[in-house]
């Protein structure tokens, strides 16, 4: 994407309001009416430009009708000397329909590409120099960036994909001293490899566990690029939102859009059955038939808890948003089929008929 990147012409103001446009109908459309943007900066080691403008304009203008909180990206390359940064973009936006209150920080890499921090080394080409990928963000730089952005009322939004940089973020958010645990919701995304000793950590140091539940399951993806290179031991490592939940953690669901859908019942068919329903899968073929990990799945219940007041939580709205309340935002997604009571394999075949958004329908047809 870089490549590209470099040699495109700029993004105008326009477009990236249009974008913006386009990305509340797609996702109203789905049935979701508040989010956090886990990158909004200028990221430019992946090729992404920044909205930040563009969602302030849709909130001072109105025309912003979700709730969304932005995750302002860390430049890893830099320390805490962001920080005054940070601050000039929450003054701008620090409260109302758009909130720059997050940090969004990259702590390692992805596994496909060997670059998931894990705590032993890659299994086969990869592993030969005992390669078992890289910290993006050195441990004692990472405790003092997320002391510091804690003390100042920052929320810390991690990526962690590997059991290492999963361990090492846990070490941070502890770093910040028991009074503070859970204050500003600091949560990890992804989670793919969890060391068992650390299941019951997330819990003891007020981490949010923050998932993206379609990526559970047995897809090409997993079965060529990642388990032959970790191993059977390590392969169960991996997403273990059921255990999560047994010790206590609060669990968020999300989708890391666009890498992968937005849908949220794409993801809680995921959670449930740990398959992928037929209208992402191949039908008929093995990735949509054989369960990754099936000891792992949730109730309906549980998924539609973590896409709901579980995200509230994370956004700190949870006096405002995520269930239907007395009292709450006027948030409703009405859907085709009641995913209680049909069959489990059925819910990836729901869509949603209505979607209301503070008391105004955003989709479908009162």
């Amino acid at each position: 994407m870089g490549l590209v990147t470099r040699v495109l012409p700029p993004t105008s103001a326009d477009e990236l309001r249009d974008a913006l446009r386009a990305a509340l109908v797609r996702l109203h459309g789905h049935g979701i009416t508040h989010w956090q943007d886990a990158c909004v900066g200028t990221a430019g080691d992946i090729g992404v430009t920044d909205t930040f403008d563009a969602y302030v304009a849709a909130a001072n203008e109105g025309w912003l009708s979700a709730r969304v909180r932005g995750a302002l990206w860390w430049d890893r390359a830099r320390g805490v000397e962001q920080l005054d940064f940070f601050r000039t973009r929450r003054e701008i936006a620090p409260h109302g329909t758009f909130r720059a209150t997050s940090i969004k920080m990259m702590v390692d890499g992805v596994c496909e590409t060997f670059t998931a921090a894990m705590s032993r080394a890659y299994l086969g080409q990869p592993g030969q120099h005992n390669h078992r990928g890289d910290l993006f963000i050195e441990p004692d730089q990472l405790n003092e960036a997320v002391r510091t952005l804690d003390a100042d009322g920052f929320q810390v939004h991690f990526h962690a994909i590997g059991d290492r940089a999963i361990a090492t973020t846990l070490d941070a958010i502890e770093s910040t001293g028991s009074s503070r645990w859970g204050v500003n919701r600091h949560h990890i995304a992804h989670l793919q490899f969890i060391a068992p000793d650390d299941l019951p950590r997330f819990r003891r140091v007020g981490a949010v566990a923050n998932f993206q539940p379609l990526w559970a399951c047995n897809d090409p993806q997993m079965e060529e690029l990642t388990i032959p290179f970790v191993g059977d031991e390590r392969s169960n490592w991996q997403y273990s939102i059921r255990s999560l939940l047994e010790h206590g953690a609060r669990v968020a669901f999300g989708s890391d859009w666009p890498v992968s859908s937005p849908d949220p019942l794409q993801e809680i068919h995921v959670a449930v059955n740990r398959v992928l329903s037929t209208r992402l899968g191949r039908t008929g073929t093995h990735e949509t038939t054989k369960p990754f990990r099936l000891e792992q799945r949730i109730s309906v219940s549980e998924a539609l808890a973590a896409f709901t007041t579980g995200v509230a939580y994370v956004n700190g709205d949870e006096d405002e948003l995520g269930s239907l309340t007395v009292g709450r935002q006027a948030d409703v997604a009405v859907l085709s089929q009641d995913i209680f009571s049909i069959p489990s394999r059925d819910i990836g075949d729901t869509n949603v008929d209505l979607t209301v958004a503070g008391g105004i329908v955003v989709h479908g047809d009162e």
